[in-house]
């Protein structure tokens, strides 16, 4: 079997030759500063990004499509540097503070003020993050590329809540629901808008394996938002994704969620959503319980990033029997659940890989066996 060959007899619960361990950029890829540390303790210089990466751990990933509309005017941003931070200021009005090289020092940005604070605020920024057309003159280039494809291709289908949330900021969002929900129901009406005129068009040329929605409506003890709120306001985006995306054959529409997604999991099935990821474990998530109450969503995801962090080597055994159990169930593609963090400790992810290897009866990759 070829990747695709089997990514596809997951997402059907059949069993593939070798079970692929997927990687994806943010779930289970690795932050810069823990892949400086990596090429210091012993990886290989030219594993720099994820293609080599997977070929050297032997794990997969697929081709990612997109930012399929063009032609918005964007956002003017001015930056300065004030002590060990850069401020950024925007022309919607946006202030951000972030340490200098920020990638390198995993730490949060400092949102002092949001690009959506009202209806003025929100026009603006609409106006300027508008697409003004699709990107169609690239799709027969891109249907020709993809025709023979032998891995899975991926189309970002957007979000609701997590891109409003980012918009507006999390305290302004959730008040905006009871407070302004004409203008959070026309925010959403305008992103129905940008999928139908530049998001269909692609998944039903492209014909895609997976429609990935980004939320992040978890936190470690449920949803940020009811499952009222999320009905009115984000159900019919959801649907009308899925419309598209089953009408044209795509076998896996899943949602990126950070936190606990229990209370979660049950709307995603009213909507016809069948997957989700990266079920973070140290918020609580039971994938032994949800494959128990949902048999048929596909589970990416729920193994311990933590585990090949220094000094926490003896937690990875435990941490994969659960591997081993839910991949009799199928279903499954086992991940860890985030970017791997800057004190990753090369021995330990080697041999936390050796094992994951071990039971999905793979021997690809070229990385030490330990």
């Amino acid at each position: 079997m070829n990747q695709l060959e089997r990514f596809t007899a997951v997402v059907r619960f059949e069993r593939p030759d070798v079970w692929p361990l997927l990687n994806v950029i943010g779930l289970g890829f690795i932050h810069d500063a823990g892949l400086d540390s990596l090429h210091a303790q012993g990886l290989p210089e030219q594993v720099r990004d994820l293609d080599t990466w997977c070929l050297f751990f032997g794990q997969q990933a697929f081709d990612h499509l997109g930012d399929i509309g063009v032609g918005a005017p964007g956002i003017r941003k001015s930056r300065r540097v004030e002590g060990d931070y850069e401020i950024e200021e925007t022309e919607t009005g946006a202030i951000t503070r972030t340490h200098i090289d920020n990638t390198r020092k995993y730490s949060m940005p400092d949102f002092q003020r949001y690009d959506v604070r009202d209806w003025d605020s929100w026009r603006v920024f609409r106006n300027l993050t508008a697409p003004t057309a699709g990107a169609t003159e690239h799709l027969d280039a891109l249907d020709d590329c993809y025709r023979e494809r032998t891995r899975p291709i991926a189309v970002d289908g957007g979000s609701t809540w997590g891109h409003i949330r980012n918009w507006m900021g999390p305290e302004a969002a959730l008040m905006a629901l009871n407070d302004q929900p004409d203008l959070i129901h026309a925010m959403m009406q305008h992103k129905r808008e940008q999928f139908d005129a530049y998001t269909a068009p692609v998944i039903d040329r492209l014909r895609p394996e997976i429609v990935m929605v980004w939320e992040d409506f978890c936190y470690n003890h449920g949803m940020m938002i009811g499952p009222d709120s999320f009905r009115e306001f984000c159900e019919p985006y959801y649907r009308r994704v899925v419309e598209v995306s089953r009408n044209a054959g795509v076998p896996l529409v899943i949602v990126d969620s950070d936190g606990d997604v229990g209370e979660f999991l049950g709307l995603c099935e009213e909507v016809g959503v069948n997957g989700t990821w990266p079920l973070e474990v140290v918020c609580g998530n039971d994938m032994s319980g949800y494959r128990s109450r949902h048999p048929d969503m596909v589970l990416a995801g729920g193994i311990e990033k933590e585990v090949v962090n220094r000094g926490n080597g003896e937690m990875i055994e435990a941490e994969l029997q659960k591997v081993q159990d839910l991949l009799e169930q199928g279903g499954f593609f086992p991940m860890f659940d985030h970017a791997l963090q800057p004190d990753v400790d090369y021995k330990g992810l080697c041999r936390c890989m050796t094992m994951l290897h071990e039971i999905s009866g793979s021997d690809l990759g070229y990385f030490p066996r330990v």
